[in-house]
């Protein structure tokens, strides 16, 4: 489980935030200073995610504190981003608390799955 879920973060925040910026790199000079910020804060939650999901594959010793941060930061992310967010935002509108329920299932998972992997490898 703990190779799936560093597969999981290794993938999806870094394509999240990739088609993310494709679509709004050519017009971030007309949107001003706030979705620039908070475009960099996702490349960072982004950056986070694939640093913890390396970690988990090579089980260094941090792994478990780094994926930990990286999957809350994740979660964060998401529920900023349908709830108020100065980017385009692709989520059909009326399905947001769907979205956030999703974003806190797999948090939930994903923190079990880390807190197991750490007993076991201690």
């Amino acid at each position: 489980m703990r190779s799936l879920l560093a597969i999981a973060l290794l993938i999806w925040e870094p394509l999240n935030f990739a088609v993310k910026a494709l679509a709004v790199l050519p017009t971030i000079a007309y949107r001003g200073w706030l979705p620039a910020l908070e475009l960099i804060v996702h490349g960072a939650v982004a950056a986070a995610a694939a640093g913890a999901g390396l970690a988990l594959m090579n089980r260094t010793p941090a792994a478990h504190r780094l994926a930990t941060v990286a999957v809350l930061a994740s979660c964060a992310r998401t529920i900023q981003s349908v709830s108020f967010s100065t980017l385009p935002n692709e989520t059909v509108p009326g399905q947001e608390p769907y979205v956030v329920i999703v974003a806190l299932t797999f948090t939930i998972l994903a923190l079990t799955i880390i807190r197991r992997s750490a007993r076991s490898s201690r």
